[in-house]
């Protein structure tokens, strides 16, 4: 199918498939189910399986997942020549396999773990486990050939992570026009509000100095500093009194600070994370249907998922512990 043809074909099919969809105001009715199997019902609108609770919650998750990369799939697949940003996108994801497959090589385990299914867009091969040089070889992880010992573990996954950062901030770079400047600007605040929350919870939990948390901060140049796009703000949020709320109020974020209350005040990383997410939907709505009949409005429907999967996480969670999240839409 030509370009122009299978962009109108895609955009038809992928608002087709939002209709469906908890995004938005419809995300709230995810939370007012009274039972995992409930949830089932509702998402898949099958009668759920007769499995333990603990299964059946991983199922979900599961299910929801593959759903969601299988209609991305179908969507990439309607083009003659896709975009590489489009399938650029699963490159996360075979990040979170990588890491998956170490944390089991380094536990022992002698089965290999559950991975996100990614189709051809795996490039890893995983069908050589347990051997990592051989899982890595051919690929850009094929740095990594040898198990980390537990004390660089962490260390080696956050390269992964960094690495998957920087492959995805090069890619979406290229993308040329208007739609362009706003897939980047969409990706660039969302990967600065992860590094606000990052630097505040290790500031906060884990009494690290601001030289400490620095090097643990998300970056796209050379190194983390006050000249990455990506981590300056969360570097200068650091310097901020995380008790005094007269320190918040012109920041350039200060929608997303909890609200001032009678008793003792302080910054709420976890606040910040939730509201942030609901503005990053809203975005990404408004780039779905701002550029129709383009690629970068794939762009916007892969973030609304994203915002859904994570819901669903929220919702089977909550409904494991009888807890109700607590999320605007």
């Amino acid at each position: 199918m030509d370009r122009d043809g299978a962009r109108a074909f895609v955009y038809a099919k992928a608002c087709g498939v939002l209709g469906k969809s908890f995004t938005g105001e419809k995300a709230s009715r995810l939370f007012e189910q009274k039972s995992l199997t409930d949830l089932w019902n509702l998402l898949f609108k099958t009668t759920a399986p007769l499995i333990p609770e603990v299964v059946l919650a991983q199922k979900i998750e599961e299910e929801s997942f593959n759903r969601f990369i299988s209609q991305y799939v179908d969507f990439i697949a309607q083009f003659d020549s896709p975009e590489t940003y489009l399938s650029d996108q699963f490159f996360i994801y075979e990040v979170e396999n990588l890491k998956e497959v170490i944390d089991a090589l380094c536990a022992g385990e002698k089965k290999i773990p559950n991975l996100l299914d990614l189709g051809k867009y795996t490039t890893l091969h995983f069908d050589q486990w347990p051997n990592l040089e051989k899982i890595t070889a051919g690929t850009e992880y094929s740095w990594l050939k040898e198990l980390p010992d537990i004390h660089h573990q962490q260390e080696v996954e956050f390269k992964l992570d960094i690495q998957a950062v920087k492959h995805l901030w090069t890619s979406i770079s290229e993308i040329k026009g208007e739609e362009g400047e706003a897939v980047k600007n969409l990706f660039l605040e969302e990967l600065i509000l992860q590094n606000i929350v990052w630097a505040l919870r290790l500031k906060l939990n884990f009494g690290m100095s601001k030289e400490e948390v620095i090097p643990h901060l998300m970056y796209v140049t050379e190194k983390p500093s006050s000249q990455d796009p990506l981590c300056s703000q969360a570097i200068k949020v650091l310097d901020k009194d995380p008790e005094n709320y007269e320190h918040w109020i012109n920041w350039n974020y200060k929608d997303l600070v909890n609200p001032k209350t009678d008793v003792i005040w302080r910054i709420e990383p976890s606040w910040i994370e939730k509201k942030s997410k609901v503005i990053q939907n809203k975005k990404a709505s408004r780039l779905f249907h701002c550029y129709p009949v383009t690629s970068a409005s794939l762009i916007g429907w892969f973030k609304l998922k994203q915002f859904e999967l994570s819901c669903i996480r929220m919702a089977v969670e909550g409904l494991r512990l009888n807890e109700k999240p607590e999320l605007e839409y």
